[in-house]
């Protein structure tokens, strides 16, 4: 049975996604409760303030560590930082200041790209050729070794974000030996935000130079790639792979 911690469905299932994400380090459960308990149910300002208060406490956490010189603790706490400013960006457009979400999602981006700079092996950012721009992205790979290796392809949903893809797929994926890549399409995080590229329907037009670009990575397997769509991208992957036969 669910532990229920609001009557609004909404909080309770951004709670059941933040605690869930802690068996892959992007939360930590006490942090978690701790936030919660000071939520007022159906209050999206004390959501988003609560949230804010638990990403600073831990982002303050991560720069201790990195400045002491402890990677792996200095990774661990960005990444946590990073879910929590995530969390607190959920219902910020509801709220007294909706001016604050887009600021809110790069301060949690920018946890991640410290988080990742860290990892072992190390996250690489790229950007991936698209129409007349780039789509940001990232790899996650598993430890080293020099054989080819199946690729797996997270494409997130509308309102997902990279660490997600992390949390729902690339942390099980890189432990079983997938190299794994995922991307901000047109509508999502990145490419919204910061470059005003907005949804389409022909999905296609989005995966084809995303597989394209995964054919250049080293040490990928042309014969084996898989596609994983999370929410709206669930509706998005089958369009896909209607036209890209790879």
């Amino acid at each position: 049975m669910t532990a229920r911690f609001f009557k609004d469905e909404g909080f309770q299932f951004a709670t059941e996604l933040a605690l869930g994400s802690a068996a892959y380090g992007a939360a930590e459960v006490g942090e978690v409760l701790a936030a919660v308990a000071e939520i007022k149910s159906g209050d999206y300002d004390s959501w988003c303030d609560e949230w804010l208060a638990a990403g600073e406490r831990v982002a303050s956490v991560a720069e201790e560590c990195a400045a002491a010189g402890h990677r792996r603790s200095a990774f661990e706490a960005w990444l946590r930082a990073s879910s929590y400013f995530d969390k607190a960006s959920f219902y910020m457009l509801g709220t007294r200041d909706p001016d604050r979400f887009v600021p809110t999602w790069r301060r949690h981006r920018d946890c991640f790209e410290r988080a990742a700079a860290l990892h072992d092996p190390p996250w690489d950012k790229i950007a991936i050729p698209f129409e007349e721009t780039r789509l940001e992205g990232y790899v996650f790979r598993p430890p080293a070794g020099d054989e080819s290796r199946p690729l797996l392809i997270l494409n997130n949903g509308s309102d997902g974000t990279v660490l997600d893809m992390w949390v729902q797929g690339a942390a099980a994926a890189t432990a079983r030996g997938y190299t794994c890549l995922t991307f901000d399409g047109p509508g999502q995080g990145q490419a919204l935000h910061e470059q005003g590229l907005y949804f389409r329907a022909n999905w296609e037009s989005v995966i084809t130079p995303v597989v394209d670009f995964a054919l250049t990575l080293p040490g990928v397997d042309p014969e084996r790639i898989a596609l994983q769509g999370v929410s709206q991208g669930g509706y998005w992957v089958p369009r896909a792979l209607a036209f890209e036969q790879r």
